[in-house]
């Protein structure tokens, strides 16, 4: 047993806690509830969270007001109390995303709403008065395309200003917006965005990564043979000039972006506010079991969820400058996209995290006094193994929070930002997913830091961790399954083309057999001694490398025409020492060679980077006698991941003993060599 104090990084400062955020918003609510809840401590966050839970028309309600949100409620919160699936916030009120975007600006319209920086480029800064004249040219442009109400584009671009603009311009009209990362390779676009039918499509050119400027003029040929509903394709241009580009033979009609915005001047925005639940994007799932889910948020849901999250949960004040190592197919760019709605400064690294020098985004996020940094557990990993003390090479005086996600964070990580970046910093481990654009659990300003875990669940969250067989609460310690019990904001209006929403209850409502039904994540989560949380990994077979979710399908798809390949299971793999997820590729080959031919390997890698993403190309690839397959012929993958990671299976004679057995040598092998003095399962 850990002892609390051994684990213990940082307490909240006193002038700290009364100046946040949250302290303000308990002095909002009436005097008897104030009395309830206590002043700032981790108790009186316990009490507020459980009247949050308990009252949730009240609690959203005081969201609203508030962070001062520019709307009309109607004249109801819920439109139901006691159901979750088919709930809908404020079923009668009318908002609109982007006004609230605007309604935050500072009084001062020359304060930076944006800084930009492309890797090896100068930095590009846009005023909030800026901000609001290119998102009437964008606005513009695209009215003069046809675009209504209802319509979608498709935006294929790396983490630039023009994504921002594209998205509050898209709000403004009610258009729905949909992105992926120009990291992302043809196959996965052509599966997402074949499915909502977009009638444009705006794209960078290219992207620039480490050593190497990447061309995506063929993937967006590519990708414009598979959406036949576009009537124009916008060409950004990122890593070269495109002024000399010959755009005839693009099979859709297609123009620079300077041609798309060059017969429009700026004019005054004027707002036209939506129902609060009208779409405001699209976001996708990996993929795990076949085509991503199109998963449809609200302009509503989103910005309400998000400031919660901003201003109660991460302290973000207006004019502070907040980072977050991201990109538009993670929905941790829209979530820092919200960070406009109170008012902050966004932070905008354009390139690798590593390249030329691993502190590139802390060179960037230093030279414009950095609050809030964001950035993937993995990342943190790698400065912890490269010894890099980051409190001796820059002024990190403004940081005042830092918050990773993506994967989870170990002991080590944590204990490495408090040595090594800053001591006594909250660290802000966050989860939740694309579902719902937001968050489950994640950090709060009355919480201490203790190393490893997660401050608990959100406010409005009424977070259960349950036995994964007979939905019982578990016990502190014991691993179990996340899930909700009762709405939130963020919840999806649905999925795109299930309009009886059959598949969305499917997927989230049915897993427990219990009235009213609650939403279960696929996370595998336990409480502390310390009355925290710990992420262990995702419960089903979504691959989680690098902190980037792909579906198993997106890799076996690549597998598909070559030679020499029977069957193929990619499996997730924890490591034992620094608790980082891989994925571990096994391949069924014919004649069954010892391992993995050579060239093989290099086709599978080349295909995967091209068409998916680089960062899931599996770190692992074994050849093995067969693949673990459950009685009606379907691949267990989360049979083959448990014995891999050292865990028991139930009746292993299903699957073969032969089989099992050599699963668990390999097993064995992977945590040898990731961790040599792992004990043995």
């Amino acid at each position: 047993m850990v002892h609390a104090q051994e684990l213990l990084l940082s307490t909240p400062m006193p002038t700290a806690l009364t100046k946040s955020k949250l302290a303000q918003f308990i002095e909002m609510l009436p005097d008897r509830l104030q009395e309830e809840i206590g002043f700032a401590s981790e108790e009186a966050y316990h009490r507020l969270h459980h009247w949050s839970i308990t009252h949730l028309e009240d609690f959203w309600d005081a969201v609203w007001d508030f962070a001062g949100l520019a709307g009309d409620k109607g004249d109801t919160v819920l439109s139901s109390t006691t159901e979750m699936f088919g709930t809908v916030f404020y079923p009668n009120g009318k908002i609109n995303y982007t006004e609230n975007v605007f309604r935050a600006s500072p009084l001062d319209t020359t304060t930076p709403a944006l800084i930009a920086r492309c890797q090896g480029g100068d930095d590009q800064i846009y005023s909030w008065a800026d901000l609001k004249d290119q998102v009437s040219l964008w606005e513009q442009a695209l009215t003069a395309e046809g675009l209504q109400t209802g319509d979608r584009i498709c935006a294929y671009m790396s983490n630039v200003p023009e994504a921002i603009f594209l998205l509050l311009a898209c709000a403004n009209l009610g258009v729905i917006f949909s992105s992926a990362g120009a990291e992302m390779g043809a196959d996965d676009l052509i599966n997402r965005f074949s499915q909502i039918e977009p009638k444009l499509l705006i794209a960078a050119n290219g992207y620039c990564h480490g050593a190497k400027n990447f061309d995506r003029l063929p993937t967006i040929q590519k990708l414009q043979n598979h959406l036949p509903t576009l009537q124009k394709t916008i060409i950004l241009p990122v890593t070269h000039r495109i002024d000399n580009v010959d755009f005839s033979d693009f099979p859709s009609k297609t123009c620079s972006l300077a041609d798309f915005l060059a017969p429009f001047s700026v004019r005054d925005l004027t707002f036209t506010r939506y129902g609060f639940n009208h779409p405001l994007y699209i976001l996708f799932s990996s993929g795990s079991t076949g085509k991503p889910k199109c998963f449809i948020h609200s302009q509503g849901g989103v910005l309400l969820k998000h400031v919660e999250e901003h201003l109660l949960q991460c302290d973000v004040h207006e004019k502070d400058r907040l980072f977050y190592h991201a990109t538009p197919s993670w929905m941790m760019w829209n979530w820092l996209v919200s960070g406009l709605s109170v008012g902050a400064t966004l932070l905008l690294y354009d390139g690798s995290p590593s390249a030329p020098e691993p502190t590139v985004q802390w060179t960037f996020c230093t030279d414009h006094h950095c609050t809030h940094h964001g950035t993937a557990a993995p990342l943190i990993l790698n400065w912890a193994d490269q010894k890099l003390s980051l409190k001796d090479q820059f002024d990190l005086s403004s940081l005042r929070l830092l918050m990773s996600t993506g994967a989870v964070l170990p002991e080590q990580g944590f204990t490495y930002v408090n040595q090594a970046i800053k001591a006594n910093i909250p660290i802000c481990s966050i989860s939740g997913g694309s579902d719902i654009v937001g968050c489950f659990v994640g950090g709060n300003p009355f919480a201490s830091t203790y190393a490893g875990q997660i401050h608990g669940p959100m406010l409005g969250m009424d977070i259960r961790i349950l036995n994964e067989a007979d939905g019982t609460e578990t016990a502190i310690g014991e691993t179990g399954e996340l899930v909700c019990k009762t709405p939130f904001p963020s919840m999806p209006v649905g999925f795109w083309n299930d309009p009886e929403k059959d598949r969305y209850r499917q997927e989230y409502f049915t897993y427990y057999d219990v009235s009213p039904a609650i939403w279960r994540h696929g996370d595998a989560i336990y409480r502390t001694e310390q009355g925290q949380m710990v992420i262990v990994g995702r419960s089903d077979a979504t691959l989680n490398q690098n902190g980037v979710r792909i579906g198993t399908t997106a890799i076996y798809d690549q597998l598909a025409g070559l030679a020499g390949i029977a069957d193929a299971a990619a499996i997730n793999f924890t490591r034992p020492k620094d608790k980082q997820v891989i994925t571990v590729l096994c391949l069924d080959l014919q004649n069954h060679p010892e391992n993995v031919p050579v060239d093989l390997a290099r086709q599978i890698k080349a295909k995967i980077k091209d068409n998916v993403t680089p960062y899931a190309i599996p770190a692992e690839m074994i050849s093995v006698s067969g693949i673990l397959k459950t009685p009606n012929g379907k691949k267990a993958e989360l049979v083959m991941s448990k014995i891999l990671n050292g865990k028991d299976i139930r009746h292993p004679a299903l699957y073969g003993h032969d089989l099992v057995d050599e699963f668990k040598q390999l097993g064995q092998s992977l945590r040898d060599k990731y961790c040599p003095d792992a004990p043995e399962a």
